[in-house]
């Protein structure tokens, strides 16, 4: 059998094992705390082939975009692509209109200016929709957070507490929506079981086709 490598392991108060193909082809494992490795290896050798092909599906996927923040450079936000555009007025910062406006006298701190407007941009987008969501199926997150992660989209602590990342930010509307629906459920339901799915299917019908675009297009939102 072919040696699978783990990119790391991830322990929390999580009751079980999951196996996570990320966009890179790495695995990433997610365990209880106190899960025996030999337990773990267990696990990777009877879904190797599952892995193994989940990873090659992953080496087909267009790369993750790589941006040098030029001109007419596309940024995505909520679903839609946007183009850089640099102007030489002071009093801008970033503005989004018909494209992404960006005063010229950032250009020296350009990526690190960009994220920290997406990172602003996603906090409000998901505080709001964390909280139209609450209203109409009544779970409330102790918290929500925006985090740096690169390919865990959501998470819910054992507090209640919601963290999403600020990547998120550049999917449509209804992807991050199933994202906000998917953590909320967490609240109360802590496991991916069929009571979990009946759940987020009965806020959102059409969950699967939600799920599916995210995971196939995920590459997308790497910025």
């Amino acid at each position: 059998m072919k040696e699978i490598p783990v990119e790391k392991i991830i322990r929390s108060r999580r009751r079980t094992i999951a196996l996570e193909v990320t966009p890179a082809a790495t695995l990433v494992v997610r365990a209880p705390l106190r899960a025996p490795a030999a337990f773990i290896d267990e696990m990777i050798r009877q879904k190797s082939a599952w892995i193994l092909r989940k990873m090659d599906e992953m080496k087909q996927r267009p790369a993750s975009p790589f941006h040098e923040y030029a001109e007419g450079e596309m940024f995505l936000y909520l679903g839609r692509a946007y183009p850089l555009h640099f102007v030489d007025d002071r009093s801008i910062t970033i503005e989004r209109s018909d494209r992404l406006y960006v005063s010229r006298m950032l250009l020296p701190d350009i990526r690190k200016l960009m994220k920290r407007w997406y990172i602003d941009e996603a906090r409000k987008e998901l505080q709001a929709r964390c909280m139209w969501f609450s209203l109409k199926t009544g779970h409330v997150p102790a918290t929500v957070s925006i985090t740096d992660a690169r390919h865990r989209w959501g998470s819910c602590t054992h507090k209640g507490g919601l963290n999403f990342s600020w990547r998120l930010v550049q999917a449509p509307p209804d992807i991050i929506d199933y994202v906000v629906v998917h953590e909320l459920v967490h609240i109360s339901q802590p496991d991916h079981s069929k009571q979990f799915w009946e759940k987020v299917q009965k806020i959102l019908p059409d969950y699967k086709q939600r799920r599916k675009w995210l995971r196939e297009n995920e590459q997308l939102l790497g910025i």
